[in-house]
């Protein structure tokens, strides 16, 4: 590209170009300083609140949830159970509900209402909303009044803002159902009012900010479900002591109630433009918010002004660099000009050309340079026609000898690979493929496995790939799966001349059919040991099994008819025969012994497993969706067998779901086969390893939690009645195995 200037001397283009930069950096540069200033600020702005907001919402929630327990515990008070139950029944006369409403008055004044200071009011409604009774503490509403705000909550099912009266503190309302004895459906609710003041301070005791936050420009809202706010003074969010005997907390002084709309009212003036910076965060999950502000005046006042300041400082840098370049600039432009002259001309093959030297400072002793510069290039032209046609005859030889070598390299099985000291590929043979895809491709190194790694100098490396070519590095080999292949890699440090720098060294064999013999036979061993494991597994384990499975039908045989105990006997009953015959399976697994004939009922044997599998489904918070469309059911084999499959299959997929999760059972008759699916929304089986999932002694669980004998084995029933198990799909949103057997009776399809 040309220059744009190029008519304008270079006097004038470095005055005005250091002009243009001062003007540039401090003026459009520091405008987008301070604009990153500013914008990184009210980004830790926002993350400061975000964080307030969720100290706040989380100290207030455990405040709520202590009160929460508090009033269940009310609820469950057997005398209020009971009375509430009486009037319900309507009773005979009015004078009798009446002594009934006195009691439970005077029961919920002098018992239940002096246990929790922060109580204002106790209400007990019945299930159509209606007040039975209330306890009024002060000068707090009417029952009418609080018969319609209860009503109005049990129907919407939130929790709002309670203004309370005159010189009475604001509060909320917490409901807590009643139910009685022998009732599964609540009979009513028991209403306690929170004072807002005790409920507020109480959870400001906990200071997880570690600062005063009397002094913050920071203001706290609660906004409950309706949009109704509750705005919270600082001497509520900085309070130390007791808040039962404090009066203005009692009454909550400060505390101001205001309606949905009334807030923006109160931000409108904020600053000049109107603008805060708010966060918030949910208090559980009571339908409240607790809301963190700050004026955005106050929060940006550190980077306000920046932009001017740089603009004025880079003006005074301008005027002060014109008067500073003035004669720097007169002095060193013709100098430099006589240099690019003298330089073209030397470039033109002209190299007697030489700078004539009039000063003594920097600009002379480049003058002096260059002059000596051209002579000494003028001595070694002569010199380097009589050294090239000497390098010719040597490169003759050179190629020679690169020719020799190159059939020798090419004839070699191994790979063989030279690199330089940065890693760069030098020399490669056509057997060196798999290995030049190891050093060269970073994104095919993600398919590469390690199987073993030794470094005369250190342990093990985590990426062989970037080992193997480190100049830095000793001797190393490595042991790795490329493409299906097996490598095993030796890398040897190569010095490169007398400049002290190395390269490396590769050579690479294929040892692929080796490793497969030798895992081969690690397999068969692994095999041989656990028929030994299983046989002293069943002779250990059988006759503990036996007692247990006598006792058990001793204790059933005892019991009445009608007992409700012989449930229990016969789940114990039947995980004794779940117990043997896993430890059969284990020895089945080494012997192949075939599965005993019967009908069975897949659908009785999928709600058996089910019903054994729910405590397990339930400690982890899954849900069971059975889907059960087939019509032909009957299998014929070893229901004890089969059981195990489904059992194997439901307990990896609860596994799988751990945490809260759905496992789904379908079936369904198709092309003559009885299809049983086993789902769940689990987080999935990694895609290089779902190959691998019905190999024995392979398992994805941590150490000490899996065999890897599970699926093996139910693979193994499946195939030995004439069926199969398939993995259909697993991905991060949950995984389907489908269960293929063979019905007792072939219906053909329509």
């Amino acid at each position: 590209m040309r220059d744009p200037l190029h008519w304008l001397s270079i006097r004038y283009k470095l005055a005005f170009g250091f002009v243009g930069l001062c003007l540039t950096a401090f003026g459009i540069g520091g405008y987008f300083i301070s604009r990153t200033a500013q914008d990184t600020l009210e980004e830790e702005i926002l993350k400061r609140l975000a964080f307030q907001s969720q100290a706040y919402a989380t100290d207030l929630h455990a405040s709520l949830e202590m009160l929460t327990r508090r009033t269940e515990d009310f609820a469950s008070d057997g005398y209020i159970r009971g009375h509430l139950a009486s009037l319900n029944l309507e009773p005979k006369d009015e004078s009798q509900g009446v002594v009934l409403r006195q009691q439970l008055h005077r029961h919920l004044l002098q018992n239940k209402l002096p246990l929790e200071s922060a109580f204002m009011d106790l209400a007990v409604v019945d299930h159509a909303g209606q007040v039975v009774v209330a306890v009024l503490d002060g000068d707090s509403q009417n029952v009418q009044d609080l018969a319609l705000w209860a009503k109005d909550q049990l129907e919407s099912c939130s929790s709002n803002v309670f203004p309370g009266a005159e010189g009475s503190s604001p509060g909320l309302v917490i409901t807590t159902p009643i139910y009685g004895l022998q009732a599964s459906k609540p009979i009513g609710h028991l209403l306690a009012t929170v004072r807002a003041g005790i409920w507020i301070s109480r959870a400001m005791q906990t200071d997880r900010l570690g600062r005063n936050r009397t002094v913050e420009d920071v203001r706290l809202r609660l906004v409950d479900a309706s949009g109704g706010s509750l705005l919270v003074p600082t001497t509520f969010l900085n309070y130390i002591g007791p808040a039962e005997t404090t009066l203005p907390i009692l009454q909550g002084r400060g505390l101001q109630v205001l309606v949905a709309g009334e807030e923006e009212e109160l931000d409108a003036n904020a600053d000049d433009h109107g603008r805060v910076y708010s966060q918030h965060f949910p208090i559980g999950a009571s339908g409240w918010q607790a809301e963190v502000r700050i004026r955005a005046s106050r929060a940006l006042a550190p980077v306000s002004g920046l932009q001017s300041e740089f603009l004025l400082i880079g003006l005074l840098l301008s005027v002060f660099s014109l008067l500073l370049l003035y004669f720097p600039m007169h002095f060193l432009a013709r100098p430099i000009v006589m240099l690019r002259l003298a330089a073209q001309s030397i470039r033109d093959g002209d190299f007697s050309a030489r700078v004539e030297v009039t000063s003594e400072d920097e600009v002379g002793d480049l003058a002096r340079s260059f002059n000596l510069m051209a002579a000494a290039v003028e001595s070694h032209t002569s010199a380097l026609e009589l050294s090239a046609n000497h390098l010719k005859e040597r490169q003759a030889e050179v190629l020679a000898q690169r020719d020799r070598l190159d059939r020798v390299i090419s004839t070699m099985r191994d790979g063989l690979v030279v690199v330089d000291y940065d890693g760069k590929v030098l020399l490669s043979n056509h057997a060196a493929g798999p290995l030049l895809s190891l050093i060269g491709d970073a994104s095919h190194a993600d398919s590469i496995v390690r199987r073993q790694c030794f470094k005369e100098e250190s342990s093990a490396c985590r990426d062989c790939g970037d080992c193997l070519v480190d100049t830095g590095s000793g001797s190393h080999s490595c042991t790795l799966e490329v493409d299906h292949l097996v490598l095993e890699v030796h890398a040897t440090p190569l010095p490169l001349g007398d400049s002290g720098l190395s390269g490396r060294i590769l050579v690479a064999r294929d040892v692929t059919l080796r490793v497969a013999r030798d895992e081969s036979e690690i397999h068969q061993e692994r095999l041989v040991v656990l028929g030994e494991v299983a046989a002293t597994m069943a002779h250990e384990l059988n006759n503990p099994l036996a007692s247990i499975s006598m006792f058990n039908q001793m204790m059933g045989a005892k019991l009445p008819a009608d007992s409700e105990l012989h449930e229990n006997i016969d789940v114990i009953h039947r995980n004794t025969l779940t117990c043997k015959s896993v430890i059969s399976e284990l020895l089945n697994y080494a012997t192949g012994s075939a599965p005993e004939s019967g009908i069975v009922d897949i659908h009785g044997t999928l709600e058996d497993v089910t019903r054994f599998l729910r405590p397990l489904a339930e400690r982890r918070s899954v849900t069971f969706d059975r889907q059960l469309h087939a019509t032909n059911l009957d299998v014929r084999g070893d229901e004890v067998q089969l059981r195990q499959i489904f059992v194997n299959l439901v307990i990896n997929a609860i596994q799988a779901v751990d945490g809260g999760g759905v496992v789904t059972l379908r079936s369904m008759n198709q092309g003559g086969n009885l299809l049983i699916d086993v789902c769940d929304t689990g987080s999935g089986i990694p895609a290089d390893m779902q190959k691998d999932v019905f190999r024995a002694f392979f398992t994805t669980k941590a150490r000490g939690e899996g065999t890897g004998l599970g699926l093996p084995t139910a693979l193994r029933i499946a195939e030995a009645h004439g069926g199969g198990i398939e993995l259909i799909e697993s991905t991060p949103q949950g995984t389907h195995f489908e269960v293929r057997l063979r019905p007792a009776i072939e219906v053909a399809e329509v």
